[in-house]
C-alpha cells in the first residue's frame, strides 16, 4: 500500500480561524449538508485515509475522535466498518465488518513477503511483555539480521543478497508505519506501539502458525512465499 499523507499538519502555525482541535471552524451553510462538526469530519477523514492514527502522530484527529467517538463510530458503521480505539496505546483504526452479508469495502493489502511477515511476528512478540506505559521498543538492523539468519535457504551463502533481504523486510514493515528509523542513526528503528492493538490475539495465533511452518521449512521455503498479514487494515 502506498504511503498516505496525514490530513492534519500538527506543525503548522495556529490561526485565529482554528477551533480548539486545530481545525477550521464549522461552516453551518456547507452545501454538503453534513451534521457532523468540522473536527469530527476531519477526524473521520483522517481515519479513512490512514491505516491507523495515533495521538503522537495525529494529535488533533485523536482528540476530535475522543470528543465525537459515538458519532464517528456511527458513520463508519454506515460504511460496514468497525471503529477500534485503544486508549491505553492511544491508537485508533478501522476494521471490516465481519458479518457475512457485509460488503467488503476495505482494499486487501498486498501480502507481505516471507521475511517481512516473520519480522512482523518478531516485533509483535517483542511487545508481548510490555504495556503502554513502558519505554518504546527499539531494534537495530543487526538484530533483525540475527533474527532472520536461521531462515536462510540451504546453500545461500551470499551475504550481500541476505543483507538486501534484511533491508527489504525492514522497509516493508516501515511502510506499514510500524517501524520508524532514527534520523541520527539509520541502523536504529523504533517499533510503533500500535503493533499491539493492530495485531490482536487471533491474528497473533495465525501468524505464529506461519512462524512455526517457516521454522520447520527453514532452508527449503521459497523466498517469494507470501503471508496475508495486514488484511483489512487499509
Amino acid at each position: 500500500m502506498s504511503d498516505r499523507i496525514d490530513v492534519l499538519d500538527e506543525d503548522s502555525t495556529p490561526s485565529d480561524d482554528l477551533d480548539e482541535y486545530g481545525f477550521d471552524g464549522d461552516d453551518p451553510d456547507s452545501p454538503d449538508g453534513s451534521r457532523l462538526p468540522a473536527p469530527a469530519r476531519r477526524a473521520l477523514a483522517t481515519l479513512l485515509t490512514n491505516r491507523f492514527i495515533t495521538r503522537s502522530r495525529n494529535r488533533s484527529a485523536w482528540e476530535a475522535l475522543l470528543a465525537y467517538e459515538n458519532e464517528i463510530r456511527e458513520r463508519l458503521a454506515d460504511m460496514y466498518l468497525l471503529l477500534i480505539v485503544d486508549k491505553d496505546y492511544e491508537v485508533a483504526f478501522k476494521r471490516q465488518d465481519p458479518a457475512e452479508d457485509a460488503p467488503k469495502v476495505l482494499r486487501r493489502d498486498k501480502p507481505l513477503h516471507r521475511d517481512a511477515s516473520l519480522l512482523l511476528i518478531h516485533l509483535r512478540k517483542e511487545h508481548a511483555y510490555t504495556d503502554a506505559t513502558d519505554d518504546p521498543v527499539v531494534i537495530t538492523t543487526a538484530q533483525v539480521a540475527e533474527f532472520l539468519r536461521p531462515f536462510r535457504e540451504d546453500g545461500d551463502g551470499d551475504e550481500a543478497k541476505f543483507e538486501r533481504r534484511v533491508d527489504a523486510a525492514i522497509r516493508a514493515v516501515a511502510e506499514l508505519k510500524l517501524l520508524t528509523s532514527d534520523p541520527d542513526a539509520d541502523y536504529l528503528f523504533t517499533v510503533s506501539p500500535a503493533i499491539v492493538p493492530l495485531i490482536g490475539a487471533d491474528e497473533m495465533m495465525r501468524m505464529e502458525r506461519h512462524f512455526l511452518q517457516a521454522a520447520r521449512a527453514a532452508g527449503g521455503t521459497d523466498e517469494s512465499e507470501n503471508n496475508e498479514t495486514g488484511e483489512d487494515l487499509a
